[in-house]
């Protein structure tokens, strides 16, 4: 075997190895790539999984204080609970009969777009909030409540109160 056949020879080997490392490398890769995509796929749905645990928590939290509003006091407050018609948001409505100034507190809890939404309508103005779904606790949704109710907290105001903090 001359020199240039045996120099070719190892070329031609060299490529060939080059060419399986390459192969090797992509299916790496491509290895790599499905495990992120399905650990991806595992935090989505987890994720999806905890805003609508999250959600069942809230609609329960906030069905029980704001039927104990109703309760303790029906003649001065008015409590609408419901879901919407596509079963996505759920929705309470807490308004004021007797007291000043008057207000309303719509409270809608959005499973889909993962949102939390308050807000007020009043004498004093409107206003109005958004929270992220797994941004809000149980006891954020009570003190909204609490808020309606808190004739002291209304009294002297310009504006409505400040929303509690998520």
């Amino acid at each position: 075997m001359t020199d240039f056949e045996a120099e070719l020879a190892a070329k031609l080997a060299r490529n060939a190895e080059l060419a399986r490392q390459r192969a090797e490398a992509e299916a790496a890769m491509d290895r790599a790539v499905r495990k992120r995509e399905v650990a991806e796929e595992r935090r989505k749905r987890e994720l999806a999984e905890a805003r609508l645990k999250r959600h069942a928590d809230l609609v329960q939290h906030l069905t029980s204080v704001a039927n104990g509003l109703k309760s303790a006091s029906p003649e001065e407050f008015v409590v609408r609970l419901g879901w919407t018609h596509s079963g996505e948001e759920f929705i309470a409505k807490i308004s004021t009969r007797k007291l000043a100034p008057t207000r309303a507190l719509l409270i809608e809890l959005d499973r889909d777009d993962d949102e939390v939404l308050a807000r007020w309508r009043s004498d004093l103005g409107d206003s109005l909030e958004l929270w992220r779904l797994l941004e809000v606790e149980p006891p954020l949704l009570a003190q909204l409540v609490l808020q309606v109710a808190d004739q002291e907290l209304w009294k002297n105001r310009s504006a409505p109160p400040p929303f509690p903090k998520a």
